[in-house]
């Protein structure tokens, strides 16, 4: 028998500690429900964990960015919407100003609705927003930049990769212009009807010069023709007048002498001045002679490859132009589209005698697409493409149908229009649906992936509290065999009695 050591005491106390150990993390884990509580408790299944609550963090996450991206979806389609129906009722006025049964007043009405029409197509363009953001101002559409200020309204299809295209202006878009000589003074046998691009105005030999004048003016304005006195002694200047053709007014009163330019209101092949009459003294005296009938130019722009080991167009791309309007398209339906803007050739040449190439650069990026983020990391988006919508990005700003053409050309325009706004309305349907794709996938994997944590971490309840009830046993045991190696000691004093 000892008394210095009491091993058995300390084995006892030892046990005892341990077991003390093992029911407080028992204790922990079942007043928690958590398996692992420190990084001790299971160091890989820690590291796991931490992973994947982040990412389950990240997907209800992305799933509240996913609902937020169907929000504003839903609000820009339904401003989209809007104008289709805005547009649907110009095209009705169109098609009802065709018929000859109405006068010069009731098509100005007709007018007068599609300019309120026009008006609120841009309001919606400008207003539309979601968080005050923006959405059919064009400031969500990927970023196209011109190096020169002569290129405008630049669209690029959305399969279009971002890269630098070039281009090259070789000429102009020019107007139908016709130039008369100078005019003389009316002295009474002028009665007759003169006739520009369709349009009729009679004259009974009594009218003034200056009268004669707002007549041919007025009626020219109907037959798409603006009819000005110009300067032919004044250089060409496509700066301030661009949109005569460079052929600068002539500010002095209509009086003998004056001259008279006939200008189409539009550029292009397809644009027109004729005109006709049937006094050849009243043609003479305004100084026109017959029989006229001129047409525009179109644009002349080449496609530029810069570099032959990687070319932004291939062999089978294809240009064509409309006026001022240029189109690239590609066969698998990649295009590209610009307006060059009147006279941007004849700047450039500021030269006389010079007529050298203009080049132009198109930069196509990514930037300013809006970025769904839909996923819990890096790169996992979905970006759409919303281009402006307003009467300048649907090319409807020139709609009139109180000219000659007008009609024709409304439901052209109209029609383009209708088809641009559609396109743009599936474009943002199928994203709406890849959104609802998304979330039904991202709630699917949230749920497969807390699944996999609770088996990680989470406690067995039933297994804890076995271990709980062992632990527990076990402790009182220890605590009892301790009570009973302390009174071994004592036992050494009935020896020394």
């Amino acid at each position: 028998m000892k008394i210095n050591y009491n091993m058995s005491a300390y084995t006892a106390n030892a046990r005892l500690l341990q077991n003390e150990d093992l029911l407080t993390k028992s204790l922990e884990r079942l007043s928690s429900g958590y398996r692992i509580n420190h990084a001790a408790d299971d160091p890989a299944g820690m590291a796991i964990s931490a992973k994947m609550k982040s990412q389950i963090k990240g997907l209800e996450q992305a799933s509240r960015n996913s609902s937020d991206g169907i929000s504003v979806l839903q609000t820009t389609e339904g401003a989209l919407n809007e104008v289709n129906s805005i547009i649907q009722r110009m095209r009705e006025l169109a098609v009802q100003s065709g018929n000859d049964t109405y006068t010069h007043e009731d098509l100005q009405a007709m007018q007068d609705e599609i300019v309120a029409l026009k008006e609120e197509i841009d309001r919606i363009s400008k207003d539309t927003e979601f968080n005050k953001l923006r959405v059919l101002d064009g400031s969500m559409s990927a970023g196209i930049y011109a190096d020169t200020r002569d290129i405008t309204l630049a669209e690029v299809s959305s399969t279009v990769r971002p890269d630098i295209y070039n281009f090259a202006i070789d000429s102009d878009a020019e107007r139908a212009m016709y130039i008369s000589n100078g005019c003389s003074a009316f002295t009474g046998d002028e009665a007759g009807t003169i006739s520009i691009n369709g349009s009729k105005v009679k004259f009974t030999g009594e009218e003034t010069l200056v009268e004669a004048y707002e007549k041919l003016r007025d009626a020219a304005e109907i037959g798409e023709v603006t009819v000005m006195p110009v300067d032919t002694g004044a250089p060409r200047d496509y700066t301030e007048n661009a949109k005569t053709n460079g052929v600068a007014p002539d500010n002095n009163p209509i009086a003998a002498g004056t001259t008279f330019g006939f200008f189409s209101k539009f550029t292009g092949s397809s644009e027109k001045v004729i005109i006709e009459c049937d006094n050849p003294n009243l043609i003479a005296k305004l100084g026109i002679t017959l029989p006229v009938e001129v047409k525009g130019k179109d644009v002349e722009v080449a496609m530029v490859n810069t570099d032959p080991d990687k070319p932004q167009f291939s062999p089978l791309a294809t240009l064509s132009t409309k006026g001022n309007m240029v189109k690239v398209t590609e066969m698998d339906g990649r295009s590209i589209s610009f307006k060059v803007e009147d006279g941007a050739y004849h700047r450039a040449n500021t030269v006389p005698g010079a007529s050298s190439p203009i080049p132009v650069s198109l930069n196509v990026t990514d930037i300013g697409k809006m970025v769904f983020q839909v996923g819990a990391n890096e790169h996992e988006i979905i970006a759409i493409d919303i281009p402006e919508i307003s009467t300048r990005s649907l090319y409807i700003e020139d709609v009139d149908v109180t000219t000659i053409n007008g009609t024709d050309r409304a439901l052209e325009a109209l029609d383009n229009a209708l088809a641009k706004v559609t396109a743009v309305r599936s474009a943002i349907g199928a994203v709406q649906n890849r959104l609802d794709y998304a979330v039904d996938n991202l709630s699917e994997t949230d749920l497969d992936m807390s699944s996999a944590l609770s088996r990680i971490e989470d406690v067995d309840m039933a297994t804890e509290m076995s271990t709980y009830t062992q632990m527990n046993v076990l402790v009182q045991a220890a605590t009892s065999v301790l009570a009973q190696a302390n009174d071994i000691p004592q036992q050494v004093l009935q020896l020394l009695q």
